[in-house]
């Protein structure tokens, strides 16, 4: 049975074309013949949900990797591509060893100082997010959002490695926009592809500078993989290309939703050393804002695309 519902203002959408998630991705553990499966150079990866993301374990990745085992590079970007989220086991790193891991993805962005986001000391393509115990905001703590979409060649990866930890709270929560893509209706799909949405950096998030614009499509193919994903976040994407923002807010709203439904998600809580890396075309993120009175502090390098 059909059921729909529009409200003033609102697209309309019946949910008869919301096709589950169970039936449009493909688990991404379906060829694996345990939970942790290891790879020929003796890395172990092991799937955090049957959607994406990956534990990454037995990988020293802040000893020169790159320089002493090409291989595990490669292998590295091979599960990047798959999973678009990964989650390094517990090491002790330098600012210059996080600098010089994320350099072999692409090159290196380097972020404007901003209230809580401070240059480490001669190291600047790496950021020190900081929230002290009586700091009210969390960087980028606003809404889901992709980094740096505001630009053309726009963010590829980020990665954040913690330093040190509220005793409880602070996770950060992801979402698949490959998933959220593959779960709508073949019409809504075909409508989308056809668009483009204007990125800006602009909003109350962003510091006193000129504003940042670019325009991207909304529906973006994975180089590596073929899948589809959708291309858009509520923080930096103002409009849709010949819409104006009222016009465009309905699909804007829509999408959002969509895309951060719990089925598309995963909830990684932090352990101090651990390194998260991510896939900022193919994935959202959301850090929560929930350890008021504790001191917060992780380091964060990103790479652009080419």
């Amino acid at each position: 049975m059909m059921s729909a519902h529009r409200t003033p203002g609102s697209v309309f959408i019946a949910e008869e074309y919301m096709t589950p998630v169970s039936q449009t991705i493909r688990p991404l553990t379906e060829f694996l013949s345990s939970d942790c499966y290891e790879t020929d150079d003796g890395i172990c990866i092991r799937p955090i949900t049957p959607v994406f993301g990956a534990f990454i374990e037995n990988l020293p990745w802040t000893t020169g990797l790159g320089r002493q085992n090409p291989q595990s590079i490669s292998t590295i970007k091979e599960a990047f591509d798959r999973y678009l989220l990964l989650v390094f086991q517990p090491q002790t790193a330098s600012a210059q060893e996080l600098r010089d891991f994320v350099r072999q993805f692409g090159p290196l962005f380097v972020h404007h100082a901003d209230e809580g986001v401070i240059p480490v000391k001669d190291v600047p393509e790496v950021l020190q997010m900081l929230k002290e115990p009586d700091g009210e905001r969390l960087f980028g703590g606003v809404c889901w959002h992709a980094d740096v979409t505001f630009r053309k060649p726009a963010g590829y990866l980020s990665a954040l490695h913690a330093k040190q930890l509220p005793p409880v709270g602070g996770d950060t929560l992801f979402a698949s926009t490959v998933a959220a893509f593959a779960a709508l209706s073949p019409g809504m799909q075909k409508m989308l592809r056809k668009l483009e949405a204007v990125h800006s950096y602009s909003g109350p998030d962003a510091p006193d500078h000129p504003t940042e614009t670019a325009v991207h499509p909304v529906v973006r193919r994975h180089p590596e993989t073929g899948e589809e994903g959708l291309y858009l976040n509520r923080m930096f994407a103002t409009r849709f290309v010949g819409m104006t923002p009222t016009e465009s807010e309905p699909l804007l709203k829509f999408l959002d939703e969509h895309m951060t439904r719990c089925e598309f998600t995963a909830r990684i809580s932090w352990t101090e050393g651990q390194l998260v890396m991510w896939d900022n075309r193919f994935t959202l993120h959301y850090p929560i804002n929930d350890f008021s009175g504790y001191r917060r502090l992780l380091y964060r390098c990103a790479a652009m695309e080419t």
